[in-house]
């Protein structure tokens, strides 16, 4: 089954409410690590699409795409997820710091705009590279479950 563009949109929606939601997430310090070097590389793909399994399971449907198409997906789920992370959590650290001279500020003040779109678009292909693993894990779990649901 080739991929719906309605899926299609769903899933890149739910990557941008995940990236957001991760970036205010973020502004803790403590989970500041555990989200931008975990989270953030690794699982939003896999995170992403067992929301969209659970959504489409329960609206009686099948959500299921070919290994390849979870690949590719997941690379769009990395790169949109990690840009609308990096696009709402810059700023915010930005203003927090203004108010708060004690904010750590992630060096983000250092940055002239060239600078910070080079680093947010290299940081998005490497969480589109990461991602596309994950999406491939998952579509490989994700067919063996089905096998055994037949």
């Amino acid at each position: 089954m080739t991929a719906d563009i309605s899926i299609i949109k769903k899933i890149f929606i739910y990557s941008v409410i995940l990236g957001a939601a991760l970036a205010v997430l973020a502004l803790i310090p403590a989970l500041m690590p555990i989200i931008s070097l975990f989270i953030l590389p690794f699982l939003s793909a896999i995170i992403i699409f067992t929301i969209l399994r659970f959504i489409e399971f329960k609206k009686e449907s099948t959500l299921s795409f070919e290994i390849k198409e979870y690949a590719v997906l997941g690379a769009g789920i990395g790169a949109v997820c990690g840009f609308a992370f990096l696009i709402i959590f810059t700023p915010l650290v930005l203003l927090i710091h203004a108010i708060f001279k004690n904010y750590y500020a992630y060096t983000i003040n250092y940055l002239n705009f060239f600078v910070a779109m080079v680093f947010i678009v290299t940081i998005s292909i490497i969480f589109l590279i990461t991602n596309a693993g994950g999406g491939l894990l998952f579509g490989f779990i994700a067919k063996q479950l089905d096998k055994f649901k037949q």
